[in-house]
């Protein structure tokens, strides 16, 4: 009688397909995506009449402060190199509550929220070349967050490899809008003064002042969001002790450069009023260099760039959600390993849905497009704030319970360094309690929430 086949079983963990260079381009192409594009604005609106000096000083700062935040998730990536990443750290270091209510928001707003805002941006610049109705847009952005998903379900590397095409042509865009408008003498250095006009001094002007930094930190965060995203994807990562580390360094720091060169090259090319207005900045530049032909040229560049951060979100969350799920405070389904794709399938359809609604509400919200945009991105930096605070300050916590785990690399400069992150975040966060309130509350409260979830999914864990 023959032997009757064995049946494939799933397996719970996932492989290591990623190098160096994966990662690396995980970094660049998590943070680059439509912040240096659709926020310029919203800063030079904040400081426009303080100069160019505090606009600059903003976007070095927060990348700074950015860089610090991921010495310290170096460390613990290196130290836990598994699926998860926050989660699992917040999880080592707090408790099962705060690391499930990270997972929980990641969810319910952070992840599945920066996907829906990235493919919003991406139809933004598509119209500048196919005018689109809303509902078209809206439409639009739903196919590209189904595609995406379909990709990342059918292989992890043909989600990498998506990511590294696009990382590439975004990264060399980027070059041809920092150089072009100076190997073409289109630049104007004029138009960088005033350098800096200092406020009048008074309790109410200083108030004044720094109120507009808050607000101008609030929108530049987004255009470094995502240097946590390589964190949940260490399980997948080759050598993840030298690599996890390397890539956070090296990607960030190619960031902070082309930001830098970036910001330069619009202020140069463009007035500081022009830029505050304007909600497609690059593609302004473009024409001013090759006329209409230019705005088209931009616009894909753009979208390559929406693009490759949005198939970046796409592949972080569900690692998340799988990490949750495998401890058992998800429906088990969630951690199902495809038995033939080797990928977190179900996680990621469960992601694909929420985000489909998410752009839905919002587009049907939200009058403009930009609108849109917007009100995603506001949402996601301040539940950001919190879970990305309470990661770094993990690194003191288990330095403190856990003295003897082996970490592979420890954070540069530490204690200094993650306490500059921390300080910058409270911050900010103060100033977005305070400029948007009521949107903040409704985060809060849909964290607080998790916590009734949370219980429910204990007991139900110790029924089982």
């Amino acid at each position: 009688m023959p032997d009757e086949p064995i049946p494939a079983v799933a397996p719970t963990t996932l492989p290591r397909v990623l190098g160096l260079f994966d990662a690396t381009m995980m970094v660049v192409g998590s943070i680059i995506g439509s912040g240096i594009f659709l926020k310029v604005g919203n800063v030079d609106r904040a400081l426009q009449q303080y100069g160019f000096i505090p606009i600059l000083s903003v976007w070095v700062g927060v990348g700074i402060v950015t860089l610090c935040g991921s010495l310290a998730l170096a460390e613990l990536g290196a130290m836990y190199p598994q699926a998860g990443g926050p989660y699992l750290y917040l999880r080592e270091a707090y408790g099962r509550l705060p690391a499930f209510l990270w997972g929980w928001t990641e969810f319910w707003v952070v992840r599945t929220g920066s996907v829906g805002a990235l493919a919003c941006a991406t139809v933004i610049y598509f119209t500048e070349l196919v005018p689109m109705p809303g509902w078209g847009q809206a439409t639009m952005a739903v196919g590209i967050v189904i595609g995406l998903s379909a990709i990342n379900i059918l292989s992890t590397r043909w989600g990498a490899t998506v990511q590294n095409i696009a990382t590439v042509a975004k990264v060399v865009f980027l070059a041809g809008l920092i150089l072009l408008p100076i190997i073409m003498a289109k630049i104007q250095p004029e138009n960088l003064h005033p350098m800096w006009t200092s406020p009048p001094d008074g309790g109410a002007a200083s108030l004044s002042f720094w109120k507009a930094i808050g607000i101008a930190m609030i929108a530049v965060l987004w255009p470094y969001d995502g240097w946590i995203n390589l964190a949940p994807v260490a399980e997948e990562i080759r050598e993840p002790q030298r690599n996890v580390p390397r890539a956070l360094t090296l990607g960030l720091g190619i960031v902070i450069v082309v930001y830098m060169g970036a910001i330069l090259s619009y202020h140069l090319t463009l007035t500081t009023s022009h830029l505050a207005e304007s909600a497609t900045v690059a593609a302004d530049v473009f024409q001013k260099l090759f006329g209409s032909t230019g705005a088209k040229i931009a616009a894909l560049g753009v979208m390559c760039s929406t693009f490759g951060a949005t198939n970046s979100n796409m592949i972080t969350g569900p690692r998340i959600y799988f990490a949750i799920a495998r401890d058992g405070l998800l429906p088990r389904w969630i951690h199902q390993v495809h038995p033939t794709r080797h990928t977190p399938a179900n996680s990621i359809i469960l992601q694909a849905v929420w985000t489909t609604l998410l752009v839905i509400v919002f587009y049907a919200w939200k009058e403009k497009p930009k609108d849109a945009f917007d009100g995603l991105t506001d949402s996601v930096i301040c539940a950001g704030l919190i879970f990305y605070s309470l990661t770094v300050s993990a690194v003191y916590v288990l330095r403190i319970k856990q003295p003897n785990l082996i970490r592979p690399y420890k954070t540069w400069g530490y204690p200094i360094t993650p306490a500059l992150l921390l300080m910058a975040y409270a911050g900010a966060f103060t100033s977005l309690l305070i400029e948007q309130w009521k949107e903040t509350a409704g985060v809060l409260i849909l964290i607080a929430s998790g916590i009734v979830y949370f219980q429910f999914a204990i007991r139900r864990q110790a029924r089982a």
